[in-house]
């Protein structure tokens, strides 16, 4: 009995070293600038996982979509919405990645380990040797320097879409490095709270310099042309019908993925996507209106409904230099013909926020949200809208144009929003676009009214402030252009302090909220119905965009 407490204490006190050894490498850092380095090794595995109930290996699995892809570039702005996303996320790499189960962690994905210097500007990425393309080529340090640079001084012809936070805290190319071929360094131009964060969005992607330098224009747009080094490689798409992927031997990761493909259908209409999901023709649909979720009721044996909250809702934006949206008492009193009561009820639930995503760590707080002008009694609201409208020359009410996107997911929103203007004498006639010709036509400011849905990337202030809201911002589709509100964007992300920043970010939600320029009139719930065979899939977090890559989703049959 002595010999074996003896052995047992020798035991503890090696469990307790190695514990300690752990804490101290793969933790939460933070350099001495005060920039939190979140950073944990990548999730691996080192033996095949084949125990019984455990993951299993083949297996096909089928993902129904409205639409095909737009671009297979992420980085680029026709590549931001989640159906270029999906079907091309999974053949792609970052430098880092967030966590697919936990978006605040920041992990190694080409870059197997990183460092930042004492001043807290320089990043140094060791790339890992074991990464090849899907042609068998090495990848590089120049891949990841060339994969930056286009961020920051974009090809003739393209602009960067979210990925462009990174040229934020970039802003010349001289200052991305590849001192060797494993070796890469990024120089800030401040120490940036967030850099780290944005790195790690899913629209940073990594491309191979050679192969893309031969594309005309130099951009994987296909789904056909994508040669990554993901988990999943090409191997066959017809437009309008499927796109197929099939398992990387190669990938970097070991075990992974589970399955031998995976194919995303492409199905524009919501019934038939239900209908294949009933039928199994079908193992996932990635987005569902109330009513879509109401009708798998009784199938919770073979579908289960995964609701959670999302980093996105819905909208309508006014162009600012175009009548009558030019004038503030008409954009006030479309914010107030809205209730935002009546959209959880319509909407299928929801809640309430400002313009950072409610119940994140940039959120305004609750009690000051319902003060806010849209928050207030709902009768009360509508008549001070109908004042304002008479006020600024249309006592009679007035006829205007709301385009929008032509899926039946932001037909039935747009719908929504114009029952509500009507109720304040705005009668919006809605035109609906195929989804490349409504991209052009906001991008270009053709537009005086749009109802348009928005899922951030990420809900950080970086990621979502400047391109939203900062004057001449890729997604700032009214236009908006306030001095102030750029000063104190600009102030936010050099602010070490994380209670001086959610200050600065506060005020920015509270001068942005007053210009009625783009009404938030329901933050979401999102809807993913599943198969039940369909194991450790992870529908995002609050995120539509991050974790999408499937390389540790395995089927049961």
């Amino acid at each position: 009995m002595r010999n074996f407490g003896l052995i047992l204490l020798s035991l503890m006190i090696f469990v307790v070293l190695i514990a300690c050894s752990d804490s101290e490498n793969s933790g939460p850092a933070s350099g001495t600038s005060g920039i939190p380095v979140s950073k944990s090794s990548p999730a691996t595995s080192t033996t095949a996982p084949e125990t019984p109930g455990g993951p299993r290996y083949g297996g096909n699995l089928r993902i129904a979509q409205p639409g095909d892809p737009v671009s297979c570039d992420l980085a680029m702005s026709r590549g931001t919405g989640y159906q270029s996303v999906h079907p091309c996320n999974p053949m792609l790499s970052q430098i880092v990645r967030s966590s697919p189960t936990d978006h605040s962690i920041i992990t190694g994905d080409l870059a197997e380990d990183w460092s930042l210097s004492e001043d807290g500007r320089t990043w140094k990425f060791k790339v890992r040797p074991d990464a090849l393309w899907h042609d068998g080529s090495q990848v590089t340090a120049d891949d990841l320097k060339f994969s930056i640079d286009r961020v920051i001084n974009p090809p003739e012809g393209l602009f960067a879409g979210r990925a462009a936070p990174i040229a934020g805290y970039v802003s010349t190319t001289d200052q991305v490095v590849a001192v060797s071929d494993e070796t890469l360094t990024i120089t800030t131009d401040f120490p940036a709270a967030s850099f780290i964060t944005n790195l790690a969005n899913v629209y940073v992607s990594v491309f191979p310099k050679t192969i893309t330098e031969q594309l005309d224009p130099p951009s994987m747009i296909l789904h056909e042309q994508v040669v990554g080094s993901g988990p999943f490689k090409f191997n066959s798409a017809t437009r309008g019908s499927f796109y197929e992927m099939v398992k990387n031997e190669d990938y970097y990761e070991p075990n992974r993925p589970y399955l031998d493909s995976i194919t995303f259908l492409v199905m524009p209409s919501p019934a038939v996507r239900v209908a294949a999901l009933k039928t199994g023709e079908a193992d996932i649909v990635m987005l569902l209106t109330e009513p879509e979720a109401e009708s798998l009721a009784g199938e919770s044996d073979r579908i289960r409904l995964i609701r959670e909250p999302s980093a996105g809702g819905n909208t309508v934006q006014m162009n600012l230099s175009k009548a009558p949206f030019n004038d503030p008492r008409v954009r006030r009193a479309v914010n107030l013909a809205f209730s935002r009561s009546d959209a959880m009820l319509a909407l299928g639930g929801g809640f309430n926020g400002a313009i950072m995503p409610p119940g994140g760590p940039w959120a305004l707080d609750t009690d000051e949200v319902l003060t806010l002008p849209g928050y207030g009694d709902d009768e009360a609201e509508r008549a001070r809208a109908r004042e304002l409208l008479a006020n600024a020359g249309y006592p009679d009410g007035l006829a205007v144009q709301m385009h929008t996107r032509s899926d039946p997911f932001s037909t039935s929103l747009a719908e929504f929003a114009v029952a509500q203007l009507r109720k304040v004498g705005i009668n919006a006639k809605l035109i609906p676009l195929e989804r490349t010709a409504y991209a052009e036509f906001v991008s270009s400011g053709e537009h005086t009214l749009i109802s348009h849905s928005h899922s951030f990337s990420l809900d950080d202030p970086d990621a979502i402030l400047p391109a939203h809201y900062a004057c001449g911002g890729e997604e700032n589709y009214p236009g908006l252009c306030d001095p102030e509100i750029d000063r104190l964007i600009e102030a936010q992300a050099r602010e070490l302090d994380p209670d001086d920043r959610k200050k600065l970010v506060d005020e920015i939600q509270r001068l942005v909220w007053s210009t009625d320029a783009k009404i938030w009139f329901n933050w979401s719930v999102r809807r993913t119905p599943v198969s039940t065979k369909v194991m450790n899939f992870n529908p995002g977090g609050p995120s539509l965009y991050q974790g999408r890559r499937f390389e540790s989703v395995w089927l049961t049959e």
